[in-house]
């Protein structure tokens, strides 16, 4: 008896010994690997926020957007050639960037359309707008309340990259805030206050990201066991919404996509400039706000050329600035000559520029805006008192000018 409970003993602690060593080895080599990893990605965000020394002068580095590896999507090239993506930014707040996204995207459901099915069946533009700002500004003038405090919300979803193949066009929502004209071609991705914990939230898993999926990976693939390559560490946070916009689907759903970015570089506005092709950027006619154009100029110009001299860190290559708007201008007759040429001479002193639109273009003061803020877009209202309509034809004028730069004689679109 004493003999065989020696040799049972024998096969349990034999047969229990791998069961018991294997998961604290795993672990073990887990948090090596993991430390090692996360010295590195440490090591990679410090080099990219890093002070350069220029004579003595410690100067600001380009900044960790402009960190490596850069992955683009394989079929980024596509971009110049896709449906116009128009970037409405800039990053100063209060020049009614808002309003501006709205209006124009109205002007072109209302005032445009494209041939579709056949040349007798032209049809409005539809046009997506995808609002990027945690308050929600664009929602809460589109959406009703019910869909507007979904959460997790839709642009939490967009910018973590959960929508899907295609998935844009089912997370859309199409506006519906009454006191606006019925139907218009227009839908929005809504925003709410979650997107800002998921742009901090896919910020720091891009910079650290110390996946176990990684690890496994590895393992697998020095066993030889089967050749993997880890999806998630493999994402660059940069280019979701491009490769979410350059889905057959979306690009078979939609004429025009409108980006309303918020006053800030998060998340979203890197994922947006790397997404889109076209930049409008609205301004104040004053000086603090010209010096915040030129300085956001200059920001695109490192993004989309790299910094001087290093030409290889471009992650926005596709995005073109194509005008400066000035908005709320007074609403009365004021020679603009000398704050126009301020402007443009703080323009001038950019590293990339951009044209002022013309003055006929520009967006003035209307009591109107302030009416249906937070509730309609003002263009597109029932109202048609004789304010409304200059309202509308002042959008209409920037709109026109807007759509040849966006290439509309090439795209079969059509004025009204």
């Amino acid at each position: 008896m004493g003999v065989f409970s020696d040799i049972l003993t024998d096969v349990v602690l034999k047969g229990l010994l791998p069961l018991i060593i294997l998961p604290i080895a795993y672990y073990g080599l887990r948090i090596i690997y993991r430390a090692f990893q996360a010295l590195k990605y440490c090591e990679e965000a410090l080099k990219a926020v890093a002070r350069e020394n220029d004579n003595g002068l410690l100067k600001e580095g380009p900044g960790f957007w402009l960190k490596q590896p850069i992955v683009k999507p394989k079929n980024y090239a596509e971009l110049p050639g896709s449906i116009p993506v128009l970037l409405i930014a800039a990053t100063k707040g209060g020049v009614g960037k808002t309003s501006l996204a709205g209006s124009l995207a109205a002007h072109f459901a209302m005032r445009w359309t494209q041939q579709r099915e056949t040349p007798e069946r032209d049809k409005p533009l539809r046009v997506l707008v995808i609002d990027q700002d945690f308050q929600g500004s664009f929602t809460t003038m589109t959406v009703d309340g019910q869909s507007r405090y979904a959460q997790p919300s839709k642009s939490n979803r967009l910018v973590s990259g959960n929508a899907g193949q295609g998935g844009i066009v089912d997370l859309a929502e199409r506006i519906s805030q009454p006191g606006m004209i019925s139907p218009l071609s227009i839908w929005v991705i809504p925003s709410y206050y979650d997107l800002a914990q998921a742009e901090n939230r896919m910020l720091i898993e891009w910079l650290l990201p110390l996946s176990d999926e990684d690890l496994i990976s590895k393992i697998l693939n020095f066993l030889k066991i089967r050749e993997t390559v880890p999806r998630k560490s493999k994402s660059d946070v940069r280019y979701l919404l491009a490769e979410a916009l350059l889905d057959a689907r979306v690009q078979l759903s939609f004429d025009l996509v409108i980006v309303d970015s918020p006053p800030r570089l998060t998340t979203s506005h890197i994922q947006a400039m790397c997404a889109s092709t076209h930049l409008l950027v609205p301004t104040i006619l004053d000086g603090l706000s010209g010096d915040a154009v030129a300085r956001y100029l200059d920001q695109i110009a490192i993004h989309k050329l790299g910094p001087i001299g290093n030409s290889k860190l471009q992650i926005c290559p596709y995005l073109e600035p194509i005008a400066v708007v000035c908005t709320m201008v007074p609403n009365t007759k004021l020679n603009l000559t000398q704050p126009i040429n301020i402007l443009r001479s703080r323009i001038d002193a950019a590293r990339i520029r951009a044209e002022i639109v013309p003055e006929d273009c520009f967006i003035r003061q209307r009591t109107q805006y302030r009416e249906h803020a937070g509730e309609r877009i003002a263009f597109a209202a029932l109202s048609r008192d004789k304010d409304h309509q200059t309202l509308r034809e002042e959008v209409d004028s920037l709109g026109d000018w807007l759509a040849l730069k966006l290439g509309s004689q090439g795209r079969g679109w059509r004025r009204n």
